[in-house]
């Protein structure tokens, strides 16, 4: 699975992004999960989606201000996916074929079994708010003064109880020293609820730099206080 987590910029946007604010973005054609990382640290939005989906496939440029969800369909022409919103700002992707089988009410085999994959997409996606908010909580402790400021790619296996049980790095931040903190801080996390069963691993996390990082670690530093 590839979660993208964190964003420089967060958007404010209603259900239906009507009204959003527009957004400057410069992708040119490349790989698509260049693409959604980009597209993440942009406005703000959650991602889950497995990488075996993503894998080889191509995104389209997108050039110009737009709002997110203007931007993100524009961005997925030609690739054959599509994306299903499972909160105001995260989504997951699924094939162009399954949305079909979900809109198919002649079907009512189809249509459940849709309804069950849906349900499952939902639920996996809905895991990223229990990562993020995990992985916030942790690094706000461990780097009161540096979370929120790096960029930083690594992959997490967690196990049935919430434990992370092995990690690795993808992309550094710059400072070996502080990856080496977060790897072993991450080693030991346990996260605020466990995995789905059966969710895909391990999970990939890309940490961008924040808009307001001490605003976000203030709550867990209260807590921390009190």
């Amino acid at each position: 699975m590839a979660l993208w987590i964190g964003a420089a910029h967060a958007a404010t946007t209603s259900a239906e992004d009507g009204g959003a604010e527009l957004l400057r973005f410069d992708l040119p054609v490349q790989p698509l999960e260049m693409s959604l990382a980009v597209f993440g640290r942009v406005t703000g939005y959650s991602v889950l989606v497995a990488s075996s989906l993503t894998a080889g496939r191509e995104a389209a440029a997108v050039q110009g201000d737009y709002a997110p969800r203007d931007a993100l369909q524009q961005m997925l022409m030609g690739t054959g996916l599509a994306a299903r919103y499972t909160a105001t700002n995260a989504f997951t992707l699924v094939p162009l074929s399954a949305e079909s089988a979900a809109e198919d009410a002649g079907s009512a085999r189809s249509a459940n079994a849709q309804a069950e994959a849906v349900e499952a997409l939902r639920i996996q996606a809905g895991y990223a708010a229990v990562l993020q908010s995990s992985i916030t909580r942790v690094l706000c402790t461990v780097q009161p003064d540096t979370f929120g400021r790096y960029r930083l790619g690594i992959q997490l296996w967690i196990d049935p109880a919430g434990l992370v049980s092995g990690t690795r790095l993808l992309e550094g931040s710059g400072q070996g020293a502080r990856d080496a903190t977060v790897l072993a801080s991450l080693r030991a996390l346990e996260l605020d609820a466990p995995p789905p069963p059966g969710m895909a691993q391990p999970i990939t996390i890309l940490l961008t730099p924040r808009a307001d990082p001490a605003g976000d670690c203030r709550p867990y530093r209260v807590r921390a206080a009190g």
